[in-house]
């Protein structure tokens, strides 16, 4: 489940594209922590066909 950050600002699948040069490479755990726990990406509604994450911004109930 690891992730393509290209340079474009594209989060995209890693097992679904190709690297390209000056991708960062986000590993399984930090993906975890980015979609699960703090919930801040989440996948395409078409991700098993185009493999796009995408930044999911939303209130944060624990803010005053």
């Amino acid at each position: 489940m690891a992730i393509r950050w290209r340079k474009t600002g594209e989060l995209l699948c890693a097992a679904m594209t190709d690297e390209e040069k000056d991708d960062t490479y986000i590993d399984d755990r930090l993906h975890y922590q980015l979609s699960v726990i703090l919930r801040c990406i989440v996948a395409d509604v078409k991700h098993e066909n185009n493999g796009r994450w995408y930044w999911w911004l939303h209130n944060d109930d624990r803010q005053g």
